[in-house]
């Protein structure tokens, strides 16, 4: 939780320049948005450092697509008198934050994307949990109606008993989970005893709903309680191609499997290669866990790995079980089909490995690395 309430940042914005170079408001505007209720999401970042220049695109994407009542307005930290500390931690450029009035402020933690940062602010603004809008629904209309009204990739929806069953378990224990992962996920539902319900099922039970895959997998809430859900949501949640993030790296090590690491400086490049790879990722994502990395969030995992940080894109595999790592060929040009080629020759044992990673181990690639008991099952050859 950060220490400082937003009546003790207002100063500090009203203290910057009165235009934003990215957005062009005044934080005077930031005050009286705050004043007026509304939440702000605010980009603190210093434009002419390479991290800032890479995002740029991005925040203006989502600035300029925002709905109404989203407010994105950024401040220019590298402007004199400038005073951007509002955690006891310190900051990198650039950060993200969502203030709210009387509230602490949130740090966003997620993709430096645009669709990513609007889908956060939509979250917080809404109820923590999205109630069904018709309870007589079927479970395909209702997939259909709340696909229409997210955009989020990931989403877990809960079809628990009507309103005069009185175990009331299951909703608590989804309640809970909603609340530890509102910054990634949507939540939403469905309180439904028509026996309306397809395919057999019948609640309660939790869908997690994969926008990328088209598909959703189910888990049973009768006999699962916070712990087995959680597990359960950390492990569905993976995307087939992931965008590594602080709040998602452990669970993507915790699943034991050699690691594909795809490192590019922006955004566009980082979703192209998520587009690219999706099918190849889909067929062994069983074997091995893809990720895309903005190589600004973790600015020393290249060199953990061995890459040299001026060349970009690139990437690497680590085996985590043999601590092996694989570097992709300088001399190749980087791109889906190439990246593919790669990854079979290393898996096929085509290509030796590089020199086992000299750092130290608390900042190894693996980091804590450990297994869970839903990932413990999944069985692969080492490279």
């Amino acid at each position: 939780m950060l220490w400082i309430h937003i009546r003790g940042i207002l100063p500090l914005l009203l203290s910057a320049p009165t235009a934003l170079a990215w957005d062009h408001s005044s934080t005077s505007e930031i005050a009286r948005l705050l004043d007026a209720g509304e939440p702000v999401l605010v980009a603190f970042v210093q434009p002419d450092e390479p991290a800032s220049a890479a995002f740029e695109p991005e925040w203006l994407s989502a600035a300029e697509s925002a709905g109404a009542g989203q407010h994105l307005l950024s401040v220019d930290c590298s402007a004199p008198n400038a005073d951007c500390k509002i955690t006891p931690d310190r900051v990198t450029y650039p950060s993200i934050f969502l203030l709210e009035a009387d509230k602490p402020a949130v740090q966003y933690r997620g993709p430096r994307r645009a669709a990513a940062m609007l889908n956060f602010l939509a979250r917080r603004t809404r109820p923590l949990i999205t109630p069904s809008a018709d309870a007589n629904l079927s479970l395909e209309e209702e997939l259909a109606a709340y696909r229409s009204a997210t955009a989020d990739e990931t989403s877990f929806i809960a079809f628990l008993p009507g309103p005069a069953d009185n175990d009331r378990r299951a909703a608590a224990v989804f309640e809970d989970i909603a609340w530890r992962y509102r910054d990634e996920f949507s939540f939403a539902a469905v309180s439904e005893a028509s026996g309306k319900l397809q395919q057999g099922l019948k609640p309660p039970f939790v869908m997690c709903w994969k926008r990328g895959d088209g598909k959703g997998e189910v888990l049973d809430l009768r006999v699962e309680g916070i712990e087995e859900l959680e597990k359960w949501v950390q492990k569905t949640s993976v995307d087939v191609v992931a965008e590594m993030t602080v709040l998602n790296r452990q669970r993507l090590l915790d699943r034991g499997l050699p690691m594909v690491y795809l490192f590019a400086s922006t955004a566009s490049e980082r979703q192209s290669l998520r587009n690219e790879l999706f099918g190849f990722a889909r067929q062994h994502r069983q074997e091995l866990t893809s990720v895309v990395v903005d190589p600004f969030d973790f600015p020393d995992l290249m060199g953990q790995l061995g890459l040299d940080s001026d060349v970009l894109p690139t990437g690497a595999i680590h085996d985590i079980s043999g601590n092996k790592i694989y570097r992709f060929p300088k001399d190749k040009a980087f791109s889906g089909e190439s990246i593919e080629s790669w990854v079979s020759d290393v898996y096929e044992k085509h290509i030796k490995p590089h020199s086992p990673t000299t750092a130290a181990e608390d900042s190894h690639p693996v980091g804590a690395a450990k297994s869970t008991p839903n990932e413990q099952g999944d069985k692969h050859d080492e490279l």
